[in-house]
């Protein structure tokens, strides 16, 4: 594989989305500091602003891979002389490098707010990488559309779907004893039911990407 091309494309699309991603981050900061005022009602702000930040990022980051298509740029970069598993693996290291960046920035953020500054329990520590997971998972899904159904149509369902379960989804995880039960604890505390769902996420992050890698790799026909 031509590694070159592979960095050259990954770089353009990095030019291409920094704002947003700089943007993700900053709307993420600016979430934190809310939180830090304390009241009850900054701190909901603050936290649901926030995940948003995060969900916004694994949202508008994929959609781009359609856009690509969108406005006839795909094909001309199939004109270059790359092969479909360079396209395929530019757009899955860049779009998940990408994603990480302000993940992972805003996730060590949030840690060393509750460990430094003590607004949150410990307790809330295993909550908290159980939702900043979602986004990672969410963000995973709609790549996998985005890339594999080759349309607008496949995109846009998997983001309103991962978008619109998000809320469901912390609907049920407040309803599972195990979890929301160790919460407001002052240590942090791994119950077996926190482990199996951060597991469950962990498995299902590089089972999406692995399986879109495949399934890419498979076609004949980008264009």
């Amino acid at each position: 594989m031509n590694t070159w091309v592979v960095g050259q494309l990954i770089r353009k699309d990095w030019r291409l989305h920094r704002v947003l991603i700089f943007a993700s981050i900053f709307a993420g900061v600016v979430a934190l500091a809310i939180v830090q005022f304390a009241t009850e009602s900054t701190m909901v702000l603050g936290a649901v602003w926030f995940f948003i930040s995060m969900i916004m990022v694994g949202t508008m980051l994929p959609i781009a891979i359609v856009n690509e298509r969108k406005k006839q740029n795909l094909a001309f970069l199939m004109s270059l002389p790359i092969s479909s598993i360079q396209y395929t693996t530019s757009k899955l290291l860049s779009g998940t490098g990408m994603f990480l960046i302000p993940w992972l920035t805003l996730l060590a953020a949030a840690l060393l707010l509750i460990e430094v500054r003590g607004i949150f329990p410990h307790g809330a520590i295993p909550v908290l990488l159980i939702l900043a997971l979602m986004p990672f998972v969410g963000f995973c899904i709609i790549t996998a559309a985005a890339l594999i159904g080759e349309s607008e149509g496949w995109g846009i369902a998997a983001n309103v779907a991962c978008n619109s379960s998000y809320g469901l989804a912390y609907y049920f995880l407040t309803r599972v004893p195990g979890v929301m039960a160790h919460s407001a604890s002052a240590v942090v505390v791994w119950s077996p039911a926190t482990m199996k769902i951060l597991v469950t996420e962990l498995v299902l992050i590089p089972l999406l990407l692995g399986m879109t890698y495949f399934v890419q790799s498979r076609k004949r026909d980008f264009v």
